[in-house]
C-alpha cells in the first residue's frame, strides 16, 4: 500500500512539474501575441578612445510573433564624456549624453525548458548631446545575441551583447566566399564608428 501511495505521489509531482514547465515554455519561448518588458543596466564601450566608456540604463519591449521569432524595441540612456583639444591647448573634457533607440528582429533557440539563446539584428538611431556643442543623431545598425534564464512563472534573467555600427559589411553564402557573415564597417558620415553594448536585465512576460 505504501509503495502504491509513493508511486501515485511521484506521478502527481511529475504531472505538476511537467505542466509547470510547459507554462514556462509558453511564457518564455513565446506563444504568438505575448509580450515581454525588460528594464536593463549595462555599459557602452567605444572604439574611439576620445569617448569615455560608461554605464547605460534602458528598457526593452518585445512582442512574440511566433515561438521562434519576435520583434523588440529598445530605448536607452548613457551619461559619458569626451576629450577634445583646440589649437594645441591643454586637453579638455566635456560631458555628453547619449540616447539610443532601435527596433530589432529576434530569433530564439531553446536550449532547455527554462533556458534559451537568441540572435538579434536591427536598426535605429544614436543621439549625441554634448554640454555646449550642437547635438547630432546618426543611424546605426546593431547585431548580437544573448541568453535568457527563467526563474519564475513569468520572470527571467537576460544577458545581452550588441555591436552598434553606422554601416555593415554583409556577405552572403557562396561557394567562392564561403559562409555568410556580418561585421561592422566604417562610415564617414558618423562621428562615432563602433559601440559595443553589454547589458543585463529582468524580464516580465505577460499576455
Amino acid at each position: 500500500m505504501k509503495k502504491i501511495i509513493f508511486v501515485i505521489i511521484i506521478l502527481l509531482l511529475s504531472v505538476h512539474f511537467s505542466l509547470f514547465s510547459e507554462e514556462l515554455i509558453k511564457k518564455e519561448y513565446g506563444s504568438p501575441g505575448t509580450y515581454e518588458l525588460s528594464p536593463i543596466i549595462g555599459a557602452f564601450v567605444f572604439e574611439d578612445r576620445t569617448y569615455d566608456n560608461s554605464f547605460m540604463l534602458g528598457v526593452k519591449s518585445l512582442i512574440n510573433i511566433t515561438k521562434k521569432y519576435a520583434l523588440e524595441g529598445e530605448v536607452g540612456f548613457s551619461p559619458t564624456s569626451f576629450n577634445y583639444q583646440i589649437h594645441g591647448s591643454p586637453l579638455n573634457k566635456e560631458d555628453l549624453k547619449i540616447y539610443n533607440y532601435c527596433c530589432n528582429f529576434i530569433y530564439k533557440y531553446p536550449l532547455s525548458q527554462s533556458i534559451y539563446s537568441y540572435g538579434t539584428f536591427g536598426v535605429g538611431g544614436v543621439s549625441f548631446v554634448p554640454e555646449t556643442a550642437n547635438s547630432n543623431t546618426d543611424i546605426y545598425f546593431n547585431f548580437g545575441g544573448g541568453i535568457k534564464i527563467s526563474f519564475g512563472k513569468n520572470k527571467a534573467f537576460r544577458l545581452d551583447i550588441r555591436q552598434y555600427a553606422p554601416s555593415l559589411d554583409v556577405r552572403l553564402f557562396s561557394p567562392r566566399s564561403g559562409f555568410p557573415y556580418i561585421s561592422p564597417d566604417t562610415s564617414p558620415k558618423a562621428k562615432v564608428q563602433k559601440i559595443l553594448q553589454f547589458s543585463v536585465g529582468i524580464i516580465f512576460s505577460f499576455e
